[in-house]
């Protein structure tokens, strides 16, 4: 079991042709998700108090959630804003990917998904 191999996400994009699809805006929050999930750890260990820790923890649930929220339902606002929030939380993911390998502190550690949440919050509202 501690011999499991991380997959890393394959490298994605989002045609910017002005209608955001249903395929590219459930890509765009499942990389959010695994991109949280795998900070998660490194997040949590430069925490030193449990409140920390369960702010980072709902941080991540948060991101989860709204990509699982959005497997159950279509895909409704298409328009070029909700192209640019899926593209804008992809690059968001890469940024935490790349951030929580050099997290200083728990403050580091606790800001570090506050834009995938926006960004996630904000993308699963274009599903009804």
């Amino acid at each position: 079991m501690g011999n499991r191999k991380r997959i890393q996400p394959q490298p994605a994009s989002i045609v910017h042709d002005g209608k955001l699809t249903e395929k590219e805006a459930l890509m765009a929050l499942r990389i959010a998700a695994q991109s949280a999930t795998d900070a998660l750890p490194l997040a949590l260990a430069k925490c030193t108090i449990n409140n920390d820790r369960v702010k980072i923890m709902a941080d991540r649930d948060t991101v989860v959630l709204a990509y699982l929220n959005s497997l159950r339902k279509t895909l409704i606002q298409t328009e070029a804003l909700f192209e640019k929030t899926a593209a804008d939380l992809m690059a968001e993911a890469e940024k935490v990917r790349q951030a929580s390998a050099s997290l200083q502190n728990a403050s580091d550690a606790i800001n570090l998904m506050a834009g995938l949440i926006r960004l996630a919050g904000s993308l699963a509202l274009a599903f009804g």
